[in-house]
């Protein structure tokens, strides 16, 4: 599992990092390029939608088999493409192939690991992605723009045949595929945990995904330095998820998402001020550190609520994290055009809110 996760994570986050190289090759806007960021965002939270009540007809290992597949093959296009209509259609369809996996982990997860140990499981789950996350930053500033589609390809298509051979038979359907989204959404604790999930995630991309574009336009940052202060995110994402997975399991699930959402809000607010590549870097570790203890937090959170509709919950949790990443990174960008600092001043303080808020929304559960 932990592998898939890394070949789906790989170049997620090296995008926003590679978006200058991209348009000085193609010869257009960083804000026309910076859009296949939502073009493979919003397939993959729609399509998301699918993949659990898939596994109610379907073995979940064939269905990760085939998304890792097509998935490579789709990589591969995004980087052959010639245009940035051909990159923003192949991006989109990469985007619908990634959405399997997630939603297949965090249903084996609450299936078979104790509650005591869920949060422990799901942090090292998505520790692996932020290392693949980091990998690819890394890669991204030394490296031609299009490898970094060509890695995940080659990483998929040996996944599929190391999924193929040894990961196990689990969750076989053995009725429809019926979806129960409507039954799920008339249980409160699930619809106040999905409300939240959309706004921490819609703020978060909306900062994350142009800081590529901010860096290079207004710090005049070089692309190597891009990718290294983004990769300090991811860095910091690796400890970020296994320390709020441990702190979800002994702390409590509640306090874990609040220290999170508390260093995203501080990250945001700071990065109105700090010019230096120093404090660049710094904010950078705290942003995706906070991110990470609150998703591990809230991932962990999740496995705790009806499990009549864990399948639904999976496959939701990926679904308004990347609807709402896409719908975040749409409106920043209108916002970022017109200025930088209006738009981290905006989330900052929207990121203070959730934080006062989130007590308030989350405190009942259904168990």
């Amino acid at each position: 599992m932990c592998l898939q996760g890394f070949c789906i994570a790989f170049n997620v986050g090296s995008i926003s990092a590679i978006v200058p190289a991209i348009a000085k090759d193609f010869g257009v806007s960083e804000f026309i390029i910076g859009r296949i960021n939502w073009a493979y965002m919003l397939p993959y939270g729609f399509l998301a939608l699918l993949y659990g009540p898939l596994t109610r007809r379907f073995d979940n290992k064939h269905i990760a088999v085939v998304s890792l597949i097509l998935f490579s093959c789709f990589n591969f296009l995004s980087g052959v493409a010639s245009n940035y209509t051909m990159l923003f259609v192949f991006r989109f369809l990469v985007g619908i192939f990634a959405a399997a996996t997630t939603p297949l982990v965090l249903i084996y997860i609450a299936d078979r690991a104790h509650e005591a140990r869920r949060g422990k499981a799901i942090g090292f789950f998505f520790s692996a992605t932020f290392v693949a996350d980091l990998s690819g930053l890394f890669l991204s500033g030394l490296v031609p723009w299009r490898l970094m589609f060509f890695i995940p390809g080659v990483l998929g298509l040996i996944v599929a045949a190391l999924t193929a051979r040894h990961f196990p038979h689990t969750l076989a359907g053995k009725t429809d595929a019926r979806s129960r989204y409507s039954e799920a959404f008339k249980e409160p604790a699930i619809l106040k945990a999905f409300v939240y999930i959309f706004f921490v995630s819609m703020l978060y991309q909306g900062v994350r995904q142009w800081l590529g574009v901010y860096f290079s336009l207004h710090l005049k940052m070089s692309q190597f330095f891009i990718s290294m202060a983004l990769a300090a995110t991811s860095l910091a994402g690796i400890f970020g998820e296994a320390f709020g997975g441990v702190s979800a399991d002994k702390k409590g699930r509640v306090p874990t998402l609040k220290a999170g959402i508390f260093l995203m809000s501080l990250a945001a607010l700071l990065l109105i001020f700090v010019k230096s590549a120093l404090g660049v870097v710094l904010l950078m570790l705290a942003l995706g550190f906070g991110w990470t203890v609150n998703h591990a937090g809230l991932s962990t959170f999740l496995t705790d609520l009806d499990k009549r509709f864990m399948k639904e919950i999976s496959s939701l949790n990926s679904s308004v994290r990347f609807v709402a990443g896409g719908l975040g990174v749409v409106v920043a960008g209108w916002l970022m055009q017109k200025s930088f600092a209006l738009g981290f001043f905006v989330y900052g303080c929207l990121f203070l809110l959730m934080f006062f808020g989130t007590e308030k929304i989350l405190s009942k559960k259904v168990s």
